[in-house]
Formats: structure tokens, sequence, C-alpha cells
């Protein structure tokens, strides 16, 4: 029994059912921080002893596993392995000899108590104080009772109810405490997490009680004066660029320790505490600083360079799984090649211009082409997060929001608001409008795609959907129906239109000396005394020369009065502006649009190659010069998708994968990266790599993603922030490769006859091999990622993990990964079916993580707002194609493992 039990203890069945236990644990709890708090998804899952007795024995097992497979053998892997129970002693240390809490020091004062971040229970007395640690969560059993003695008496308090508040308030725990033999006495507290509780007073016979519940304080070995606080902001916004503290340390005796500037990502280290940059004061006159002492630093950075090395001696250690598939690759004889198309930049804009266009619009069109989209659209303006951004970015992202396309009438975007604005009364006639739904149509009396501005409006200036939009709005987000959403959408696309004909949205006069570096629209301009007189003359002549030219076609002083206005900008915010070479390079990434072109380029290229690997699979029979072509255009197609990353870097200043729209190009690249670079043999790998390419550029294209280059916030400005994001987001590309491998193998699976089952088996072998190699690269991207991510939370704020959602999905995807690459060494489940399955249905984590984390939980990287937006069906369908796949592929399981 002994025996069977340890072997047990030790087998990859129970690493895997611990593994599992871990990744359901950590998922469920983040539904119950949304639905609950996060202390409740502490106290039942992420701090639970169950699940921390779950990672120990987990690790105890894995230690097991280390020893009885002899695992040293192989370097790659035994280092790996072993960093993780290195990396789980590091954790322990911090979790339960560490110290955190938060200094808050007003200008010129100095402090020396932070408020811990756990809260306790405290019992005082006049001759004694007692403390227990205590949280409380929303469900489950809070019961508790604590038993002290107090003057050789015992003195007893025990839970009673427990009602939580709001964000931002105190909770209320009621409790029922009394000495031994005496009448127990009933008392409410007023504390929680983060609060320093309000003190309830107790009197038996004489003898005077206090209780607090909440956070407490802390003394610190030293002092902390703050000198100055400093907030600076982007021009002409309030979003804080990045704010720092001056601060002196001072001993015990009033010596000062150091000087030191504490900045986000530059912290103070002290006496073995860190202090770090958190938040500050509305009247920016007081300082917040996180305090950290962590002695389980060392071991867990230790643990982190282990990782590296074992990531990668393990893709270089002699009969490593990896370079067995590798081999297996290269030794198949279906290496045939992969795929793209040639980019050729062609445009395949759905609107081009109408054939019954009004002479106005073609003698509008011919003569404003040459200075609308040459020194005009290099023109600068602020937008109201303060960038800095040539008027073509400003012109392309309003007029894409109010028709949904990047040009109309044959009138790029810079042409059509140069007319919004200066014949307001004739584009509010012209139909520039998106317009989907029919029922909106209905009611506005109209066809086509698009509406007027006045459209909208009755013969006396009445809105005509005003009640239509207000009621909308009225309801919960869960019960908006289609025309409800596309209603709101409708009525947002005409404010945009609005704000344009007023020109609210062009603002390119700098206000001297503005402390903001605030500029201003013509309107403004003109009625503000802090803009030169000259400048408004400037401006004055513009707008003439402008209406000349549109008339006349004469644009010679309009582009002398525009040239002038440019070097007035130069002049008087010089030290904000954008170099001319980047300015040139933004306008030139805008006119490109490489990114939405590379859509139609994938999506062509993934069918093709597709379609030419299935040839050559069931006809036996490959067509060379077909796929030296495919690859070619592949290869140029790669550096073109490449060179447009690099130019959004250079005009954006900060590296492209900082926004959900930069992460999913940079997926995109990472997922045709994989199949060049490691598969380039298959061409049906490489038909899957440029298909899910092709379907991340899509989404990223899609309505709810912003392409928009913005200014970053003060804690992405981090070195170790661009490590983790780029190589987690690259992750996803190899994650995704797999999936779509596992999707075209499957499919083989259900083709499968008696004619060609060897010919098919050996292709599934192959892609299955490609699948799992993908699979390997991408889990070990992914966990170098989340713990890069750790050392940059460590590095910014003084926490590796905080259980935040999306770092929760995370986890949890790199626990289901890991299951799916170890099912192989549970005999009953290895088989490739079963790997392929596995290889499908583990990308729904990274899906929860990288969407369903945004919109259904809460958290800093969520954006959900309390009402849920429905499930589209679209992933109900893909649900379902897949599961239909997955069942048609189950005749044709009887596959030979690799």
């Amino acid at each position: 029994m002994g025996v069977n039990l340890f072997r047990f203890f030790t087998s990859y069945k129970f690493a895997l059912c611990l593994l599992f236990i871990l990744a359901a644990g950590a998922g469920v709890a983040t539904f119950l921080e949304s639905i609950y708090d996060t202390q409740t998804a502490k106290i039942l899952v992420y701090e639970a002893r169950w699940y921390e007795c779950v990672m120990s024995v987990l690790a105890l097992c894995l230690l097991a596993i280390i020893v009885k497979t002899k695992m040293w053998r192989r370097f790659g892997s035994f280092v790996l392995h072993a960093a993780f129970i290195v990396i789980f002693i590091g954790a322990a240390l911090t979790r339960y000899l560490g110290a955190e809490g938060v200094l808050h020091v007003r200008a010129g004062e100095s402090g020396n108590e932070m408020v811990s971040v756990k809260p306790f229970l405290q019992i005082r007395t006049k001759d004694a104080f007692f403390e227990y640690p205590l949280n409380l969560s929303q469900i489950g059993d809070n019961n508790f009772s604590f038993t002290q003695s107090i003057n050789s008496k015992n003195f007893t308090v025990k839970f009673d109810s427990y009602k939580p508040a709001p964000k931002g308030e105190r909770g209320t725990l009621v409790v029922k405490a009394g000495f031994e033999g005496q009448r127990e006495q009933t008392v409410k507290i007023h504390g929680g997490v983060g609060w320093l509780g309000e003190p309830s007073m107790l009197n038996f016979d004489g003898e005077e009680i206090m209780l607090t519940w909440g956070s407490k304080l802390v003394s610190l070995p030293f002092s902390i004066k703050l000198i100055k606080f400093e907030l600076e902001r982007y021009p002409g916004s309030q979003s804080p660029s990045s704010y720092s503290s001056d601060v002196e340390a001072l001993s015990d005796s009033g010596e000062i320790l150091a000087k030191y500037k504490i900045y986000m990502n530059h912290p103070l280290n002290l006496q073995g505490f860190k202090l770090f940059q958190s938040s500050y004061d509305a009247d920016e006159q007081g300082t917040v600083l996180e305090v950290n002492r962590d002695p389980g630093k060392i071991p867990t950075y230790i643990g982190y360079f282990l990782l590296c090395v074992g990531v990668t001696g393990n893709f270089f250690t002699k009969n490593s799984r990896f370079l067995k598939l590798i081999n297996f690759i290269k030794n198949s004889r279906f290496s045939l090649i992969a795929a793209f198309i040639a980019l050729g930049f062609l445009n395949f804009n759905a609107n081009a211009a109408e054939q019954n266009q009004s002479e106005i619009l073609k003698t509008f069109a011919a003569n404003t082409a040459a200075h609308a989209n040459g020194e005009f659209a290099k023109l600068l303006v602020q937008d109201y997060a303060g960038r800095i951004k040539p008027l073509s970015t400003e012109a392309g992202e309003i007029v894409n929001k109010i028709s949904g396309t990047d040009s109309l009438y044959g009138l790029s975007a810079e042409q059509i608001v140069l007319g919004m604005n200066l014949n307001p009364a004739l584009w509010q006639e012209i139909k520039i409008v998106k317009i989907k739904n029919g029922e909106i149509k209905k009611m506005l009396n109209l066809s086509g795609d698009y509406a007027s501005f006045r459209d909208a409006f009755d013969a006396n200036g009445e809105y005509k959907l005003a009640a239509q939009v207000e009621a909308a709005n009225e309801k919960p987000l869960s019960k908006r129906g289609t025309l409800d959403n596309d209603l709101i959408k409708f009525d947002e696309r005409l404010n945009i239109a609005y704000l344009t004909f007023k020109g609210t949205f062009f603002k390119f006069i700098p206000a001297a000396n503005d402390p903001q570096h605030a500029w201003l629209s013509p309107n403004d301009a003109f009625n503000d005394e802090r803009v030169a007189l000259d400048a408004k003359n400037m401006l004055n002549d513009y707008l003439v020369g402008l209406q000349e030219g549109i008339a006349d076609n004469d644009w010679s002083k309009a582009d002398s009065v525009l040239a002038a206005l440019r070097n007035y900008q130069r002049t008087a915010s010089a030290e904000i502006l954008p170099s001319v070479s980047r300015v040139d390079a933004e306008v030139f990434y805008n006119r490109a649009s490489v990114f939405k072109k590379l859509v139609y380029f994938y999506w062509i290229l993934g069918f093709a190659a597709l379609l030419l690997g299935l040839a050559s699979v069931f006809l036996s029979r490959r067509i060379l010069p077909l796929e030296r072509a495919i690859l070619t255009a592949f290869v140029l197609g790669f550096a073109v998708h490449t060179a447009a990353l690099a130019l959004r870097w250079y005009v954006s200043g900060h590296a492209p994968w900082s926004d959900s729209y930069e992460s999913m190009i940079y997926i995109g690249w990472s997922g045709a990266l994989a199949g060049m670079i490691f598969f380039r043999r298959s061409l049906l790998a490489l038909a899957a790599a440029a298909l899910l390419a092709g379907i991340v550029m899509l989404v990223a294209h899609m309505s709810f993603v912003n392409p928009q280059i913005t200014n970053l916030v003060p804690v992405l400005k981090s070195y170790w922030l661009s490590i983790h994001v780029s190589v987690i987001t690259a992750s996803y590309g190899f994650l995704g490769l797999g999936c779509v491998l596992g999707l075209i193998a499957l499919g083989l699976m259900a083709f499968k006859n008696k004619a060609n089952k060897t010919r098919l088996n050996e292709q599934i072998r192959y892609i299955a091999a490609i699948d799992e190699a993908s699979l390997i690269i991408g889990i070990c991207l992914l966990t170098l990622g989340n713990f890069f991510g750790g050392i940059w939370a460590n590095e910014s704020w003084g926490r590796y993990w905080g259980w935040d959602s999306k770092e929760t999905w995370s986890y949890v995807s790199i626990l289901v990964y890991a299951i799916a690459l170890h099912l192989r060494f549970i005999p009953k489940l290895n088989s490739l079916y079963v790997f392929l399955i596995a290889s499908v249905f583990s990308y729904a984590s990274i899906a929860m993580t990288y969407f369903g984390v945004n919109f259904y939980l809460t958290g800093m990287h969520s954006y959900a707002s309390g009402d849920l937006p429905p499930v589209h069906i679209s992933v109900y369908i893909a649900l379902g194609c897949m599961l239909l796949i997955t069942a048609l592929a189950f005749r044709g399981r009887d596959v030979k493992t690799i």
C-alpha cells in the first residue's frame, strides 16, 4: 500500500491533477473577485491554506519526479523544473517573512509609520496589547474565536456577523466579547483592509477594553521627509506624464541617511526596505509611497535566472523533447514550403469614388488634393490627451470614426476635414455619417449606407432620434439590443461630426507661456490674449488663402502662410514638438495603411497555401514553382510587416505593444515569425501561421479596438515592461499557431479512409510534431514573460504578483499548457488525438486572458463596468465548429504517436 501510494505521489498523473486544481482554483477566484471583492478571492483561494498546501505538495512532487527520472541527465529540462522549486521557496519567504505597507507624507513633513496591507483584530487594555491577523470574505464561513488572558482572566472575542461596504468605505464587523463567567457584550467595529480601524470601547466592571479591526501602523527604523513633490503632465493635458518625490531619509536622531528622488520604476533602497512611488494627493502637496521588505528577493531572482537558463538550454540539450520533434520534422518527407503572397500595397478600399458626384465635390477634390495631402497633412495639432501629432493622423481618426473608412467620394481624410471646417453648411448636407441599422434608416426615412448630418434633424432643427437615443442610454448594458447599440454609435458619429464642424479638434495654435503647453483651436485662438497678434493675422490670412485655393486653385498664399504657421509652432513650443523626420514618418505611416492591407494579404496567402498544401497531400504531388513563389512572397510580406512595426515604434516613441491594437498586430507578427523561421518547411504549417496572422490582424481592425497612437501612463515607462509585454505577447502567436495546426490535423483525421490512411497518418504526425514544438516555444515564452512581468512589478511597486485577473489568467494559461504538453506521460492519454484536442481548446485560456478579462472581470487590466456585454454569436459559432471537427476526427484518431 505504501509503495503504491509513493508511486502515485511521484507520478505525472498526480502532478497533472495538482496543476489542474491550481488552474481551476485560480480561474474560479477571478470570478469570485469580480462578483464580490479581492479579499473574498484571497481568503477562499489565493491565500487559503488549501491552495498553499496544493502548491507545496506540487513542489515536493516535482522534486520527487526530478529524482525519480534522474532529470539532471537532461540539462535544460532539469534546470527548468528546478527553477520552479527555487521560485517557490523565494515566494514562501516573501509571503511569510516579508512586510508591505503604505507611507503617506505631506510636503515639509516627515513620517516613520506605514499602514500595513494586512488587516488585524487588535485588543488593547491599559496594561496589555494583543493582535490577530483577520481577513473577512463576503461569502463562506468567517467564524472565529480568540481567547486571551487579561489580568489572569480569559477574555474571548467571537465572530457574530460581517457587513462589507462599497469600495472606498469601511466595512462593519460585529463581535461578541466578554470575560469568562460574565455576560457577553455585542459591539460593532468599523474598518477593513487599508483602513486604520475606528476604536470601539467596552467596559467590564471598570476594565476598559478597546477593539479595532483593520490595517495597523508599523514603525520603520527611519523617517522619510518630503522635500518636494513634482508632477509633470503631457502638454495641454491633465494626464500625468511622470511624478516624483524628493525626499530625505532621517535616522531616529535626525541625521540625514540619504537624499533621493523617488519616481515610478526608480525606488529607494534603505536598511532592507524599498520605497516606491505609488500615488499622490489631489492638491499635489503630498506623496504616497509603497514600502516593502522582501527577504525572498534573492532566491526568487535566482529562480528567474535559472528559468531563463533552463528554457534556453532545453532548446539545445541533446535528447530533449524539442530537439526530437525538430529532428522528426526535418527528416519527414513532407518537408514542403511556406507561405505568403505579394503585398504590392494593393488598396482594397470599399468606398471608391461614386460615379455621380456633384460638381462642387469634383472641383473641391481636384483643387485641394495637392495642398491637403501635402503640407497641410504635416501641420501639427494637439489632441485631447496632449499628444502632438500631424493633422494627417487627427483627420484619419475623425473620418474613420464618422464614416467607418479612411476616405470617401475620392477624397482623402485631410480633404474631408478641410472641407468640413471651411464650409460646414455644405458638408452638413453631404452623406458622410455611417449608418448600418435598417431600423434607424426607417426612422430617418433613408436608404443607403450613409446619412448626412442634416438628415438627423427636422425642419425645426429638432434631433429626430433624441427620444430613442436617450432611452437606449438609460438601459443597462446587458439589456441593450442591437438597435440600442447602433443608435448610440450613430449618435456618437453625429457628435464627432458636430465637433469637427466647430473646429474643436483642430488645436494647432500654441498658447504663449502656458505652463501646460496648451494649444488652441482657431476660434479659441482669435479670442485668447496669450496668442500674439502676428499669429492671429497669420491664422486669418491662412483662412483667406484656403478660400482662394478652393475657388481658384491658387494655393500660393495658403502655402506661404502655412509654412509661417509651422515655423510659429516650432518657435513657440520647440521643447515638446516631434522632429520633422518623425512627423514625415507618421504621415507616411498613415498613407501606407500597411497593417490594414496585411489583413487581406494574410488571408489570401493562408487560403492559397492551405489549398496548395491539401492538394499536395491528397494528390501526392508537389508544384514546386508555386511553392517557391509563395515562400518568396511570404518573406517579402513578413519584411513589410516588420518594417511597419519599426515605423510605428519610431513614430510613437515607445515599443509597439503598449495597447490592445499594438499588441494584436505584434501577435500577428509573432505568428508569422513562428511560421517563417521555425516551420517554413511545412506548407500547411505556414498556411496556419498566415491564417492566424490574418485573423488576429482582422480583429485588430474591428471597431472595438482603437488603433490610435497614444501617450503612455507613468508606470508603463519601464524597460522591464517592454521585455515583459514583448515576450508574453509573442507567445500568443506560437500558441495560436498550435491551435490552428491542431484544427488542420483534426480535419485531416476526419477525412481519413482506407485509401489515404497511410499518407494522411504521416501528414498528421508531421503537423502534430510542428504543433507540439510550437506549443513548447509558446509556453516557454509565456512563462518567461510572466516572470519578467514579476520583475517589472517588483521594481515598480514592490510586489511580484497581485493576483490581478489578467495576471491570474496568464498563470492559468501556463498551467493549462503545461498539462497539455505532459499528457503524453499518462499512458491512457498518450495519443495524438488527445494532444491535438488539447492544443486547440487550450487556446481558450489565452482568449480569456486577452479578451475575457478585459470585459468580464475586474482588475487593473479590465474594462468591465458592472454590466457585462453579451458574448458575440461568432464565439458560439467558432466553438461549435471546433466541437464538430473534434467529433468528426474521432473516427480517424488511430495515429501512431511521435
